[in-house]
């Protein structure tokens, strides 16, 4: 089943870059994320709020934790749709 996501075109780029570095494609990565979750029941790294004296990448940090916490929050609704349903969905705001 396909799943779709979306983060940010930067995040994006580099984190293709490094998955190509490692020699991986990002969606094996992303693939190797989530069996990770699933088997430890567990996100694999530590989440926590940024510390106040990290300066140039507090906002970066607080970004990207609260794009996992937005991300966790909308699975647990059910908010997560295949890959058709985004496209479908997608299609028909242009419509409108």
């Amino acid at each position: 089943m396909a799943m779709t996501i979306s983060i940010d075109d930067d995040l994006k780029r580099e984190f293709s870059e490094v998955c190509r570095e490692i020699g991986l494609p990002p969606s094996t990565a992303i693939g190797l994320f989530a069996r990770a979750v699933v088997r430890d029941r567990a996100i694999p790294f530590k989440l926590a709020a940024p510390n106040a004296h990290d300066g140039e990448n507090e906002a970066y940090e607080l970004m990207v934790t609260e794009g996992i916490r937005r991300g966790l929050a909308e699975a647990a609704a059910g908010d997560v749709v295949a890959r058709e349903e985004s496209r479908a969905r997608r299609r028909n705001r242009g419509a409108a």
